[in-house]
């Protein structure tokens, strides 16, 4: 079912409602450092890496990294000149580590191909990598002022409830409903900000549950709310069921130093990023058996595993993932590539260094006291 407004919306209504989510974000909008204007312009480079990074991620776990992304990297240039382990490094705890690889090769290819500069150009966009729908409409819109719609979990929700619309609005004609809706409802000027606007309107006060519709601007003109709907629209996602897996890491050390080892380019997973050797146990595998295992299996080496070191519960996509950690002492072998792309011996005071996912950032955290057993 394609978009049209309601038919007992008069003329000036969609005016009126524009008016009045532009007037309420002029008074309540956050003040997010990306939202900084330079006589009255925003930087397209602000812009584009804070949208990149609030991608499935809250605002407030982005505002401080994004404060120390823009420190190291202030300009396109100083992002482009950068290694790929520099940025993930700075990335670390944001999750989804694709997006910083597309960023830093998108960045690459503007200095290449625009000198760089930003460009208001939608084929520019469109053609770099991570820059899909959403990101070409957030970028544009609020750096250029162009016409174009986005939608995200805020915006998608704010219009679901608006037009009173009960079929799920993720997916298929649901999902095009979404998106001809929030290009229908476009203001000619203030399209950023207006875009903007919806998704302020979805944190602050159109939530998920118990929306705040007496703090609404739009409450008059709201479907959902006239007929009570506002705990059934959008419907609910499914949600995922839950698979758990049982892994073992390995701490190997050779005198005072740690091998650590970094994961391929084409890993399905925190590519290019480094980790202590672990892997999933077998079906009633003993830990420590399998921990011996998987350090000869991906490195080469042979270990003989000692203290259990901590155990990491943590959860990636729709697995429950729990790592029990061993500390393990060198007995031979030599580094086989393969499972790994690269190794090195390091000692734990320069573990800080290397870019790793946030759960083996926690035991490289809990290595200065390999001892304690501690449950996170």
């Amino acid at each position: 079912m394609p978009f049209t407004l309601p038919k007992d919306w008069p003329a000036r209504a969609l005016t009126q409602l524009r008016a009045k989510l532009l007037d309420w974000f002029d008074a309540n909008k956050r003040d997010l450092p990306w939202r900084a204007t330079t006589d009255g312009k925003r930087d397209p480079y602000l812009v584009w890496v804070s949208e990149i990074m609030l991608q499935q991620t809250t605002v407030a776990a982005v505002v401080p990294k994004f404060n120390a992304f823009v420190a190291r990297f202030p300009t396109l240039a100083a992002l482009a000149s950068a290694t790929e382990q520099d940025v993930l490094k700075l990335w670390e705890g944001l999750g989804y580590y694709r997006r910083a690889r597309h960023l830093h090769a998108a960045a690459i290819e503007l200095m290449r191909t625009h000198g760089g500069t930003l460009p208001d150009d939608a084929d520019v966009w469109e053609s770099l990598p991570g820059v899909g729908r959403y990101v070409l409409g957030a970028v544009l819109s609020q750096a250029f002022d162009r016409q174009m719609p986005i939608v995200e979990a805020n915006s998608l929700r704010v219009l679901s409830r608006l037009f009173g619309y009960r079929n799920d609005p993720r997916t298929g004609e649901g999902k095009a409903w979404v998106w001809q809706a929030a290009e229908a409802v476009l203001p000619a000027k203030r399209c950023g900000d207006f875009n903007q606007a919806l998704m302020e309107l979805g944190a602050l006060v159109c939530a998920p549950t118990n929306p705040d519709c007496a703090k609404c601007p739009l409450a008059n003109r709201c479907e959902a709310k006239r007929l009570n709907l506002q705990g059934e629209i959008p419907p609910k996602a499914a949600r995922p069921e839950i698979t758990n897996v049982r892994e073992v890491g390995v701490v190997v050390r050779d005198g005072d130093r740690v091998l650590v080892c970094q994961r391929p380019a084409t890993a399905n997973r925190w590519q290019n990023m480094w980790e202590v050797p672990h892997a999933a146990l077998a079906e009633g595998e003993d830990a420590s058996a399998g921990a011996a295992r998987v350090v000869k299996e991906l490195t080469g080496f042979d270990a003989e595993p000692g203290a259990e070191l901590l155990t990491i519960r943590h959860g990636v996509t729709r697995y429950a993932i729990t790592l029990v950690c061993f500390e393990a002492e060198l007995r031979g072998g030599t580094f086989a590539p393969g499972a790994y792309a690269a190794a090195r011996w390091v000692r734990t005071s320069a573990l800080a260094e290397f870019p790793t996912s946030s759960p083996q950032r926690k035991l490289m955290s809990a290595l200065a006291t390999p001892r304690q057993k501690r449950l996170f």
